[in-house]
Formats: structure tokens, sequence, C-alpha cells
């Protein structure tokens, strides 16, 4: 019985991680600890727990914020590593370095953030350049003056010359990976 009470429990803390609210059953049987374990290690703010408050509070129940408080400060320690701000910076997440502000990891993850944002900034404008080049390729294809070709595949090569600067400035930028 204990072990099947642990999984649901552990089950509902994972399921918890990509929402902001809980149901009356998830009030009923949450470890307060484990949900915020699982909040602090997926880089969740804190003050998640407000939303929690709210959902649980409308039927009686009120979450146990000291158990709360000691498993998100367990997760945030797990979650604010240079691997993961790398992760979060790669994923063009800004606000995620805030969560890590205060923690003994802040100054790791918050420098591979950094590096990972210039990744998902090379990419981003690669992908705009990808769009592009298409773009141009089917007004080439369209085209029926010698002069607007002309000018056309003028763009591509400018654009093709791009690309190449960013893939190897996106190699230089991977090197930073932690």
């Amino acid at each position: 019985m204990n072990t099947t009470r642990a999984t649901l429990a552990l089950s509902l803390a994972l399921s918890l991680a990509g929402c902001a609210s809980m149901t009356e059953s998830q009030c009923r049987v949450a470890d307060w600890y484990r949900v915020g374990l699982t909040d602090g290690g997926s880089g969740t703010e804190q003050n998640r727990l407000a939303d929690y408050a709210e959902d649980c509070g409308k039927i009686g129940i009120r979450p146990d914020t000291t158990a709360y408080r000691q498993g998100w400060g367990q997760g945030i320690v797990a979650y604010c590593t240079p691997y993961n701000g790398w992760l979060a910076g790669m994923n063009g997440h800004h606000t995620k370095v805030t969560v890590c502000q205060g923690q003994a990891g802040y100054e790791g993850f918050a420098q591979s953030h950094r590096a990972g944002l210039l990744v998902h900034k090379t990419k981003s404008r690669m992908t705009t350049n990808d769009n592009e080049m298409r773009r141009l390729q089917r007004q080439l294809e369209d085209a029926t003056k010698d002069e607007d070709k002309r000018r056309i595949r003028d763009q591509m090569r400018s654009l093709d010359r791009e690309q190449n600067l960013l893939r190897n400035t996106l190699r230089h930028q991977m090197t930073f990976a932690p």
C-alpha cells in the first residue's frame, strides 16, 4: 500500500511540473515535498506555490508550505547547473535565468545560459536565412527578365556567404557547451 501511494505521489508530482494548477484529487493526495522537488528540479519559480494554494484552497486544503519549500530548495540546486543553463539558453528561455539568482550554482548557470542564448540566436538567424533562400529560389524560378534573375542570384550568393559565416560561428559557439 505504501509503495502504491508513493508511486502515485511521485507520478502526481511529475505531472505537475508542466501545469500551474491542481485538481481536487491532486490536492488531496499531494506530497508537497515532492511537488516542490519537482518544481524546483524543472526550474519553476517558487511562487508556483501560490497557484497551488489558490486551487487547493477552494476545497479547503492548504499546501504544506514548509515541505514544499524544502523540496523546492533541493530541486532548484539540481536545476541550477551549467548544463541546464545551456539548455534553457539554447531553447531561447530568457526568463529561466532568474529562478537561479541567489542559488549556489547561479554563476555557472548564467554563463552557460548566455552561451546557449547565442547559439539560439545564431540558429534562428540560420533558419530565417534558409526561409529567405527558399523564397528567393521560387522568385528565381518565376523570373523572366535577366536583370531580375541576376539580382536574385546576387541575393542568394550573399545569403549563402552569410550562412557559411553562421555555420562557422555556430561551431565556435558549440565549443562552450558544458
